[in-house]
């Protein structure tokens, strides 16, 4: 084998070892995005980080009982782009956040919108291209008030 061959074969694999993250970590397998569902409660923390945001989200249930989900939004680009930044996001702002919920059936999933006090709102774009039959998806744009 020549030393160019060894490289050739040694950049094919650091190339596909590199990639490999940038899919990995938009798997969208462990939410039902064939379902939404809408809940509004107060915003206990958001994680504003990469590769994508999250959030933990007090709500009541349907018995009245106080509980806490956890839902995984946007990069913190996706949110810039619409506009919104870590400073939009504090702590008791009541909220309305529209998600595909866990496989598990545990609270909590994948957001595909929010909207916050002020009335701006964030729409996943991701979370969107992913729900069964949606086409691309649409450029994210500013906010919506």
């Amino acid at each position: 084998m020549t030393h160019q061959s060894v490289f050739h074969r040694l950049g094919l694999c650091v190339a596909a070892i590199a990639a490999a993250p940038a899919f990995a970590h938009h798997s969208f397998n462990a939410y039902d995005m064939s379902k939404t569902e809408t809940v509004s409660g107060s915003i206990k923390e958001f994680r504003w980080g990469a590769p994508h945001s999250s959030m933990v989200l007090i709500y009541l249930d349907k018995d009245g009982k106080q509980q806490v989900m956890s839902l995984v939004s946007g990069s913190p680009l996706a949110f810039s782009k619409q506009g919104l930044a870590p400073r939009d996001f504090h702590r008791g702002d009541k909220v309305t956040v529209t998600y595909h919920p866990n496989t598990s059936g545990g609270p909590g999933g994948a957001m595909a919108s929010l909207t916050l006090p002020d009335g701006k709102t964030y729409k996943d774009s991701e979370a969107a291209a992913a729900a069964p039959g949606a086409g691309p998806a649409p450029p994210a744009g500013p906010p919506q008030k």
